[in-house]
């Protein structure tokens, strides 16, 4: 049995703890072990969870351990992910027991899948990319490596989602549509045209940001 370590003792890396005991492989394929975090005293408020083990700057993966991140800051995961793997360290993806993979649905590694997700039939999520509670992608849509799609998204089919890209809570984008590597899709957001890469878009219908 493997032992999972989770990077990040923040909000994320609690809920991932918890979403990790409910998902699929749980008692079975891999275990719980712990956290890296750069603040030791991240869990000091909080019972019930395993503890600190390092730093994700010291610390020597093991034979058994495998990995996964729990950070919302594309750029602080790439680079944990880039210390870990530079040490040997194996990344596994977390997907929860209650969501729904369809056909040739296929997801790589590091990746999360949460709690009543549905993944239809012929999407590919790939690395290090997280899906959120409630949130449903039609066919033939790719999530790219590092995105975060969050919770309750509608996302219809043949889109495509870039590397580094993040689909704020309840956004809803129609078919045949791209979101390009590193854009931002605010939160409530209905998307009816392309988001061009780098771009952070708001609003019904959404349209670049405007700043004051």
């Amino acid at each position: 049995m493997k032992d999972l370590i989770i990077i990040g003792a923040g909000g994320f890396g609690r809920e991932l703890f918890s979403a990790a005991r409910e998902a699929v492989g749980f008692g079975e394929q891999f275990r719980v072990k712990g956290y890296l975090d750069a603040n030791p005293a991240a869990l000091d408020r909080f019972a019930g969870y395993p503890p600190i083990l390092d730093a994700p700057e010291r610390y020597a993966p093991q034979p058994d351990d495998v990995f996964i991140t729990a950070l919302g800051n594309i750029a602080s995961r790439k680079r944990c992910v880039e210390l870990i793997e530079g040490r040997g360290g194996a990344f596994i993806s977390v997907i929860h027991r209650s969501a729904s993979l369809g056909q040739n649905v296929i997801v790589g590694p590091g990746s999360f899948i949460a709690h009543n997700v549905v993944l239809t039939v012929d999407i590919s999520v790939g690395r290090h990319a997280d899906i959120f509670h409630g949130t449903e992608i039609g066919h033939d849509s790719t999530v790219g490596d590092f995105a975060h799609v969050y919770s309750l998204c509608s996302i219809g089919g043949n889109v495509k989602i870039g590397d580094g890209a993040a689909v704020y809570p309840g956004a809803r984008i129609i078919p045949n549509r791209t979101v390009g590597d590193g854009a931002v899709v605010g939160i409530g957001s209905v998307v009816l045209l392309n988001v061009r890469p780098g771009t952070t878009v708001f609003g019904n219908p959404a349209a670049p940001k405007v700043l004051p």
